[in-house]
């Protein structure tokens, strides 16, 4: 069972907040788990109202509000397709169709982490370029080096962009049970920043409760879900109390690439200046970190018009 397609009656920050940081807006605009499903489905070419509700089992209501989000803020647009009557069809606009690295990680992810039952865990990349399939090594297009984890990187964040990140718009959170996907993840605003919060080092109950400002509650419902699923492991502190240790497994590690990707996006898209918020300096050359992916069969740089996945299982992403 993967994380259920349902929304809880968990609470949230309602309100008009925006936040002013462009990796805050990134996250709220994207952090959202029907959304990130909506632009997957669209990016793989579903995209009439109907097909994307049927390819999702959502309800009317809620894919309508989803879709109005997107279109409002500049992911989606509409093309009329039909005059008697009137209809419409969503196409990804430029900055959706940037979207398309943050996609290609979280398959990624998914393929190694989310198990076989996963609507796409048989879907394949092909690379157009050289006409094979691809398993896409994550990298610094910066200086060309290639296999980069959180390890290889230092990161430097603005002041308050966590706790800027957690005012939200005010919608529901997904409620989330295991095994968990990159949907999962990425779409629960509270998964999403006490997991880039542990891989910039916290490690106890207490740091990811001062640096969120995330209520008791709630953080022991995700701690005790992310060491269900496997993303963390926990033990007694060794200082002699009984708090625990929170430590990032190799599963949770590997999803920095999803971060660096939705980083990279929000520094194009919702930025003046090209800063997020959220700076990844490559360790071993000194500069910012510029995501991007290289085919393990030619080497050569995955660009969006290369890409192409096959072997999509339309009948497991309905359930």
């Amino acid at each position: 069972m993967r994380a259920e397609a349902t929304e809880s009656t968990e609470a949230t920050p309602s309100g008009d907040f925006e936040p002013s940081s462009p990796i805050g807006r990134a996250l709220v605009l994207i952090g959202d788990m029907w959304t990130v499903r909506i632009v997957r489905a669209v990016f793989l070419g579903v995209r009439r109202f109907q097909d994307l509700r049927d390819e999702l089992a959502i309800s009317d209501p809620v894919l309508a509000r989803r879709l109005r989000s997107l279109v409002d803020d500049g992911v989606l647009t509409t093309r009329q397709y039909s005059t008697h009557p009137p209809r419409s069809e969503y196409l990804l606009t430029d900055a959706g169709l940037d979207l398309w690295q943050v996609l290609v990680a979280m398959w990624a992810w998914d393929r190694t982490w989310a198990g076989p039952s996963h609507p796409l865990a048989r879907a394949e990349l092909t690379h157009l370029t050289c006409d094979r399939v691809t398993r896409p090594v994550f990298g610094d297009r910066a200086c060309g080096a290639i296999g980069l984890g959180a390890r290889d990187v230092r990161v430097d964040v603005a002041d308050l962009v966590l706790h800027e990140a957690t005012d939200r718009r005010s919608r529901r959170s997904p409620a989330l049970a295991a095994p968990l996907d990159s949907t999962g993840v990425l779409g629960d605003r509270w998964s999403t920043l006490i997991l880039a919060d542990a891989l910039m080092g916290s490690r106890r109950f207490t740091d990811f409760e001062a640096h969120l400002g995330i209520a008791p509650v709630t953080l022991t419902r995700r701690l005790a879900l992310f060491v269900d699923v496997g993303l963390f492991t926990h033990d007694v502190a060794r200082d002699g109390g009984r708090r625990r240790v929170y430590t990032p497994t190799p599963q949770a590690v590997d999803f920095f690439s999803v971060f660096a990707a939705v980083n990279r996006w929000a520094e194009q898209w919702q930025s003046d200046d090209g800063a997020s918020g959220l700076r990844f300096t490559h360790r071993a050359c000194g500069q910012t970190l510029v995501p991007a992916y290289t085919c393990n069969a030619c080497n050569q740089v995955l660009e969006r018009a290369d890409v192409l996945f096959t072997g999509l299982d339309r009948e497991a992403m309905r359930r």
